[in-house]
């Protein structure tokens, strides 16, 4: 890994950009920073994977029925959820994962399903499929949403970079125009105390400095959980949040 203020045009951006969208981050040393960690589970019984006709590009899609798992349980873990503390000005470095900020389009899906991006960072866009893909993203706000890019990426262009940025949500969905069934999400974050958790629901959050914060999990199927923590200095805080399944999921 490799921290953000090693790239200080890039980090400078990041802020520039992140005061347009609330107080822009301060990055600081923690010296008393805490650990926050903790679970993220599902009680009940998951909703049915659907089942998808692949259609076209079999050569890359595949043949038959796909199973889509829009909630997907291990251990009573839950996964795909995003856990983030909001509230906080000032903190640890962001870390960029090498390579980058990085969605590829392989096997007619995008890999990773879910990502954690900083507000107004840039987005590496892979196509390694021997198919024409085109990624719509939106921004999610509330019911509604609007496009932030449409990008069509034949066989040939392997990659294209976007720069991330929301108005007012925080989710951006993603699509491909040219296959119904593919989707993503990114979640534009404000810190960098916000992270994918793991296939068992897990999470950590390092460095945290002391204060009062809203814990807040986000699922793109079953919504959000949050609850108030206290961080004291030097400690360790564990907590979970528990999501149920709705009516009509």
């Amino acid at each position: 890994m490799k921290y953000l203020y090693h790239l200080v045009s890039w980090a400078l951006g990041i802020t520039l950009l992140s005061a347009g969208h609330g107080a822009a981050y301060e990055m600081v040393a923690v010296p008393d920073g805490a650990t926050v960690t903790g679970k993220v589970t599902f009680k009940g019984t998951p909703p049915t994977p659907r089942r998808v006709l692949m259609t076209k590009d079999k050569e890359a899609c595949g043949e038959g029925y796909r199973g889509l798992t829009d909630v997907s349980v291990v251990g009573g873990g839950l996964d795909g959820a995003v856990v983030l503390l909001e509230g906080i000005s000032k903190g640890k470095p962001w870390s960029v994962p090498d390579g980058g900020y990085t969605v590829d389009q392989r096997r007619c899906a995008f890999h990773p399903h879910i990502s954690v991006i900083p507000q107004g960072a840039e987005m590496v866009i892979l196509n390694s499929d021997p198919v024409l893909h085109n990624i719509h993203a939106y921004e999610v706000i509330g019911r509604a949403s609007r496009t932030l890019f449409n990008v069509a990426q034949p066989k040939f262009k392997t990659k294209v970079t976007r720069i991330i940025r929301t108005t007012t949500g925080k989710v951006v969905r993603i699509e491909c125009d040219a296959h119904n069934w593919m989707l993503g999400w990114f979640y534009v974050a404000d810190n960098p105390y916000a992270v994918v958790v793991g296939n068992d629901g897990t999470f950590t959050l390092s460095d945290v400095p002391p204060g009062r914060y809203t814990l807040k999990a986000w699922h793109p199927t079953l919504g959000v959980k949050e609850v108030a923590i206290k961080v004291p200095p030097k400690g360790r805080v564990e907590i979970s949040l528990e999501f149920q399944r709705p009516a009509g999921v």
